[in-house]
């Protein structure tokens, strides 16, 4: 969504949302789209969820971290585990987030206050953003009354779309988190944890940066 369009966007939603901290995070002025990357605050975010639907998908978990100044700055890493309106099922094969652990966690009201605080006035970052923005767009209309609008960049679409200006699409691929770090040399992780993915989302992005560009000249627009 182009940056100018976003805050229109914003502006009409804020005419009819009551919320006080979503109309403030509505209100926050948006990073230019011409901020180069070394200058920008990004809020890399990462979710575990009950499924991979995001019409109906259940948060379990929320992590993010800031990149700041073209670096990650671990002092701001968070998680949160968030308590489901139902069971976890067979969703917990993948993230290990059993019933048990997750009916201790807040709820996902407090989940999506705090992300709201943390992305006011940043830029959000995701790898598959379909399914996280997804969820948290679906969160916010039930909470507040309107999306979660903020500028989104999307690892994995960025990579596609890089692969896709190539001569030729490099076949076989895999547009996965764990895959395209390896690919941009940087060290495996253990998946399917919120914190850890949303760090590894953010040493990702740097790299790419690095790699298709340099950090004092790559804007903002070109990663959207």
């Amino acid at each position: 969504m182009k940056t100018r369009w976003l805050g229109y966007k914003r502006w009409r939603a804020r005419r009819r949302v009551t919320d006080d901290q979503f109309r403030a995070f509505l209100a926050a002025p948006l990073p230019s789209a011409t901020t180069v990357f070394s200058r920008a605050e990004l809020v890399v975010l990462d979710i575990e969820t009950t499924s991979l639907d995001p019409a109906d998908a259940a948060m379990l978990s929320v992590g993010w971290v800031i990149v700041s100044d073209g670096m990650v700055d671990l002092s701001t890493a968070e998680s949160l585990v968030v308590r489901p309106p139902d069971e976890v099922g067979d969703s917990a094969t993948v993230h290990g987030l059993t019933d048990s652990m997750v009916r201790g966690g807040v709820e996902p009201l407090i989940a999506l206050s705090k992300v709201i605080e943390v992305l006011q006035g940043r830029v959000l970052v995701v790898h598959h953003s379909s399914l996280d923005k997804g969820v948290l767009d679906r969160e916010c209309r039930r909470y507040f009354g309107a999306r979660l609008l903020v500028p989104i960049i999307d690892t994995l679409a960025l990579e596609h779309r890089r692969q896709s200006r190539r001569d030729f699409l490099e076949e076989n691929q895999s547009l996965r988190l764990s895959a395209m770090r390896e690919r941009y040399g940087l060290p495996r992780y253990s998946g399917h944890n919120c914190l850890t993915d949303a760090i590894a989302t953010a040493e990702l992005l740097i790299a790419m940066v690095a790699t298709h560009g340099d950090r004092s000249t790559t804007r903002l627009r070109d990663l959207y």
